[in-house]
């Protein structure tokens, strides 16, 4: 698996267990007792007529109804409350894309998760037998939930993204320009200061030493190549901007002070300077440089875009359970990786390099492997 993915995604949501609530998809038209049949797709189901509620799901005793208003009713007593926030969203979604006359294919929705599989590097029989069932998700809650929410959500933002002259200049430099090849060694923030203080004078005046610490530190993906992460470029976009200033302000053979980052203390040392690429120009990959620095800005603005719809719609939620189930909803970022990622912070022991750095020569492979 790769944690950081060579292309943006575009797959993501704000999504709901509609079809287990039976408020948008009916997985089978109940009649009395007859012959067992195939388990049919989902289809829509038009929620204004009359009859809507008492329409049956099922039959016992022969002629005595289950009905929808039953069906939700149950599953709202197990924890359907907490998908309420999540239909609001998705409803919301919906409803900004029909105002605009926005919509989307199967076909455009089968080429977004093909896409979204790259990211995590699976194929569609292993994303569906082995990470969903993780998540409790089947791939039609995936592909209606996630997909088509997130589809809608990019179809919206596009006439909003704009990329300039200074946007290439900088992500040319990013991946062009000068960068440098480091080692860090991080501690966890429950570690005592000054026992980390103590070991940073000996790491610091003994090349030896710090070896030694980096390939026995607490994070094995460090560990297991010594500290040694992606060389860093300037204005590399990062959760903390300290690596990057960290990294230009050191000499070669340099490590440097005790820096306090939200995963913990990180030091670092300066391995070589990496000269910038002269063989590349600007000009030479302009429009594929454009494409990716679009896409990036793209998915940038797609939080932005839905919580301003969010803020137009107002939602009221009134269905709520216990506090200790309550869940907030997902905002509609979410993407095949994130659900590796969802994994990764459950097992430490398969979690990235704390702080946003990638170790050199990639990460582990999928959990599922």
């Amino acid at each position: 698996m790769r944690t950081t993915s060579p292309r943006v995604r575009r797959l993501a949501a704000a999504g709901v267990l509609a079809a287990g609530l039976g408020l948008t998809a009916d997985r089978v038209r109940a009649e009395p007792p007859a012959a067992a049949q195939p388990a049919a797709e989902p289809t829509q189901v038009p929620t204004t007529t009359p009859d809507y509620a008492t329409r049956p799901v099922a039959y016992i005793y022969g002629n005595v109804p289950v009905t929808r208003a039953d069906l939700a009713e149950f599953l709202i007593a197990r924890g359907g409350y907490e998908k309420v926030e999540l239909l609001v969203n998705k409803l919301i979604i919906e409803e900004e894309a029909r105002k605009r006359q926005i919509t989307v294919t199967p076909q455009e929705m089968e080429a977004a998760l093909a896409e979204d599989l790259k990211g995590i590097n699976v194929n569609k029989k292993e994303f569906v037998g082995l990470v969903l069932p993780k998540y409790g998700k089947s791939l039609y809650e995936w592909m209606e939930d996630v997909v088509r929410p997130r589809l809608l959500l990019t179809k919206m933002c596009r006439e909003r993204v704009r990329v300039t002259d200074d946007d290439l200049k900088l992500a040319f430099e990013r991946q062009y320009g000068e960068k440098r090849d480091v080692r860090v060694i991080i501690w966890p923030s429950g570690d005592d200061k000054r026992a980390i203080m103590k070991l940073w004078d000996d790491i610091r005046k003994n090349p030896e030493e710090f070896d030694r610490v980096a390939r026995n530190q607490a994070n094995p993906a460090l560990a297991s190549v010594g500290g040694h992460i992606k060389p860093i470029a300037r204005h590399t976009p990062a959760p903390e901007r300290v690596f990057e200033d960290t990294a230009f302000t050191l000499r070669e053979g340099e490590v440097s002070q005790i820096i306090g980052t939200s995963q913990g203390y990180m030091v670092m040392k300066l391995l070589k300077v990496i000269p910038p690429d002269g063989n590349t120009t600007l000009e030479k990959i302009r429009e594929k440089l454009s494409a990716e620095v679009f896409e990036q800005k793209l998915t940038a603005e797609i939080p932005k875009q839905f919580a301003e719809l969010q803020k137009a719609a107002a939602p009221n939620v009134l269905l709520k359970g216990p506090p200790a189930q309550w869940q907030t909803a997902a905002p509609p970022t979410q993407t095949a990786e994130d659900l590796i990622r969802q994994q990764q912070q459950a097992d430490p022991q398969s979690r990235p390099p704390q702080g946003g750095v990638t170790p050199a020569g990639g990460t582990a492979p999928p959990p599922m492997k």
